[in-house]
């Protein structure tokens, strides 16, 4: 009995053994019909990119062809564009088109400057902090971006001050207007640690002593960059930001102001209206196709 005992008792140990490696196998069996599945799903996709890529690479390959035209008309348009509204920004383009074909410069059939200075993942971070989706739009964020003097938006509606304060919030946006009695003060301590500014409510005309900050008059002082402001010399830090922006409809700035500043039109057209709410509709309604 003893040994019957004994042999039961060893096939009984057998057995959970067996059940234990099973039920490991069983595992094992689950995690790699786990892992064949997301390699097909990984393959699928990989096959969908390389078609993409092959796409894109023929893409490259013909701007790589009509890169100086293409740089040539964004120069223009950053340089030129601003002051403009939608349509006749349109009319130059066509017109500058027409110029580059006549000289045999080389350019894209379907020239567009969001496509071309555009990022497609900051332009979504734009439109998340308030820029409106319509391609004006769109465009005046590029031009207040890359230009290299400071923007003065003309904005009417305050879409472009919403956006602004939204974008630069969290580089500690000092917010102020011409009139403030710490007007000075607040621009001296934002140049210094590189924050952004916003001066609102910018008349046709700019107070003289913003100059030396519109034009970056700046300089190296032992090994410092410098900027003279009124009697004194501040520490230049060049993270800082400004931006201006006037709510008249339709100033008549003269020629001086231009050369100081990069007047960007943010006003609101019927047809960029329609865009807008286009694009309001489409991200509620089907946000995949936004």
């Amino acid at each position: 009995l003893a040994d019957v005992e004994g042999q039961l008792n060893s096939l009984t140990a057998r057995y959970k053994q067996s059940m234990d490696d099973k039920a490991v196998l069983a595992g094992r069996i689950d995690d790699t019909t786990t892992r064949i599945s997301r390699a097909n799903k990984l393959t699928g996709g990989l096959t969908e990119e390389r078609a993409r890529w092959q796409i894109s690479l023929a893409s490259f390959e013909t701007s790589i062809g009509n890169v100086v035209g293409d740089m040539f008309l964004s120069a223009a348009c950053v340089a030129y564009l601003g002051a403009y509204n939608r349509q006749y920004r349109a009319e130059l383009m066509t017109l500058w088109e027409r110029v580059c074909v006549e000289y045999a410069i080389p350019i894209s059939g379907a020239f567009s400057l969001s496509g071309m200075l555009g990022n497609p993942v900051t332009i979504k971070d734009w439109t998340m902090w308030g820029l409106p989706t319509d391609q004006h739009s769109i465009e005046n964020g590029i031009l207040t971006t890359n230009g290299r003097r400071w923007p003065l938006l003309i904005d009417p509606q305050g879409q472009a001050n919403r956006w602004i304060r939204n974008m630069e919030t969290s580089r500690g946006l000092r917010i102020i207007r011409i009139g403030d009695p710490n007007f000075m003060r607040t621009l001296e301590n934002s140049i210094r640690i590189g924050s952004s500014v916003l001066i609102e409510d910018v008349g046709e005309t700019l107070d003289s002593s913003l100059e030396p900050i519109l034009l970056r008059h700046t300089f190296k002082q032992g090994g410092r960059l410098m900027i003279r402001i009124g009697d004194s010399d501040v520490e230049y830090e060049p993270s800082f930001k400004l931006y201006l922006t006037t709510k008249l409809a339709n100033p008549h700035y003269m020629p001086e102001v231009f050369i100081k500043v990069n007047i960007v039109n943010c006003t609101v057209t019927p047809q960029g209206l329609e865009d807008q709410l286009l694009g309001d509709v489409v991200a509620k309604e089907q946000p995949t196709v936004e």
